[in-house]
């Protein structure tokens, strides 16, 4: 076999191909159009009776019954309660609550990541500002500071002015 023509096994199915068509013709065979796609709609889901609202329409966008609405949810509900309540989408109502100034009721579990992070910023800064202190004699500028820290420029000059730490903005010159 060596150095022989290589089969083409492509080929060799297609001419198996053609001769069990021919042999299907020949038989007295006719072909068949099969029907093409056809376009069926979904199924439409039947809606549970606790879904259905209460109210006959819901208020209109932008209406005075609509902002009402979000105004006696807000005093009762956390965001996410008046959006499950309302049937209004999220970024309308947040888009409703910023143009009228409408605040929401803060979920025990917000608050305490709230305060969590709040305190653990606050931590942060006592030790940027402890380092900073240390950091401001040795002759190193406030970038090779902010740098080594691991701080924006802007937030040290920031740390350094709330703070009244004294860390002059250029060395002493000669």
């Amino acid at each position: 076999m060596i150095g022989g023509p290589i089969p083409n096994e492509r080929q060799q199915v297609l001419d198996q191909l053609s001769a069990s068509i021919d042999q299907f013709f020949a038989s007295g065979g006719k072909p068949k159009e099969l029907p093409g796609p056809s376009f069926e709609p979904r199924p439409t889901r039947p809606i549970a009776a606790d879904a259905l609202a209460e109210d006959d329409d819901p208020p209109k966008p932008g209406s005075r019954a609509e902002i009402n609405l979000v105004r006696d949810l807000a005093k009762a509900h956390t965001f996410t309660e008046a959006v499950e309540a309302s049937g209004i989408e999220r970024a309308r109502l947040l888009q409703l609550s910023k143009a009228h100034l409408i605040t929401f009721l803060v979920s025990s579990t917000e608050r305490r990541a709230r305060t969590a992070a709040k305190m653990k910023r606050q931590d942060q800064r006592a030790a940027h500002c402890e380092q900073i202190k240390t950091l401001a004699g040795t002759g190193i500028t406030r970038n090779q500071v902010a740098q080594k820290l691991g701080i924006s420029y802007g937030h040290l000059v920031r740390l350094i002015d709330d703070h009244g730490i004294d860390f002059p903005l250029r060395g002493k010159l000669k």
